[in-house]
């Protein structure tokens, strides 16, 4: 019951809000944690829990995707109790964040990683990250077995200098409570960051929202434009009535009468040529029996 009491909490505080939430933790942190409210962007998060230190690692960013019907996993995962050892390390968290924007998939947040943390950022799997954790934790190198492809390699070189590692995680994975849990505890991590992609019904409702801002600031420049095209046609109109020196006035403009003239033509033919087809004339006698041939009548 106090189980249920506490993932139901959880859950509360990690998927009310209307953007993906974030929890940080830092080592060194005893205090509780600071809860914010205020909306924050992935990019000023990454910015702000950059990491100071000797470390090899200097933080991992934990992104857990979206489950089968497009919720929120970290959401999901709180509410179903699959994180029972990360939710009692929730209380030394030193920092949770409720409404965190542009959290769209942890490519985007690893490209947010790279323009403002420093060093090198690596996307990588949960699997990749816990052979990462274990190579640090033992110091010794991964094994190798057989041949390995050039591309294989670099990628292992890539993840092994990397000083920031963002995790893409499945909520399906049945060791995501395990290794975040590792990472927290690990002294060779400084900051650990748990998020979660948002819901396809929050990327819908911001889309909405950002269009309905969009159509709120253009609205008054185009009716302030649409005043100063009125007051600049009036004070031309003023104008052009102060001054009628020059003005004359026609009976007709030059298309009217290029019509009259084009239709009193078309009459002009069409009566000719009426009056030269009346004019053929036929034979007014027709006979049942034609002359016999060399007599003429």
């Amino acid at each position: 019951m106090k189980l249920s009491v506490l993932t139901t909490a959880i859950a509360t505080t990690l998927g009310i809000a209307t953007a993906a939430p974030a929890i940080v933790w830092k080592n060194g942190s005893s205090s509780s944690p600071v809860h914010m409210s205020e909306p924050i962007n992935a990019r000023s998060l990454m910015a702000s829990v950059s990491a100071e230190g000797e470390s090899a690692l200097s933080a991992v960013v934990f992104v857990v995707g979206r489950t089968d019907d497009g919720s929120e996993g970290l959401r999901k995962l709180a509410a179903d109790g699959n994180l029972p050892t990360v939710h009692e390390r929730y209380g030394s968290a030193n920092s949770i964040h409720h409404m965190v924007s542009g959290v769209e998939s942890a490519r985007a947040l690893a490209r947010d990683a790279r323009n403002e943390m420093s060093g090198k950022v690596a996307e990588v799997t949960l699997d990749e990250f816990n052979r990462k954790l274990s190579s640090m934790t033992t110091s010794t190198p991964e094994d190798v077995e057989g041949k390995v492809k050039k591309s294989e390699q670099k990628r292992r070189k890539d993840i092994a200098e990397a000083n920031v590692l963002v995790v893409s995680v499945s909520p399906n994975d049945s060791s995501i409570d395990a290794s975040i849990t590792s990472a927290i505890d690990s002294s060779a991590i400084p900051t650990v960051i748990l998020s979660s992609v948002r819901s396809i019904d929050e990327v819908k409702h911001a889309r909405n929202l950002a269009t309905a801002n969009k159509f709120t600031k253009t609205a008054p420049r185009r009716r302030l434009e649409d005043e100063a095209n009125e007051e600049n046609a009036n004070d031309a109109n003023n104008n052009q009535n102060a001054n009628m020196d020059g003005v004359y006035y026609v009976n007709m403009t030059p298309n009217i009468f290029a019509g009259l003239l084009f239709f009193f033509m078309f009459v002009f033919t069409a009566h000719l040529g009426l009056s030269c087809m009346n004019m053929i004339e036929g034979q007014d006698v027709y006979v049942k029996k034609m002359p016999h041939i060399g007599r003429e009548v």
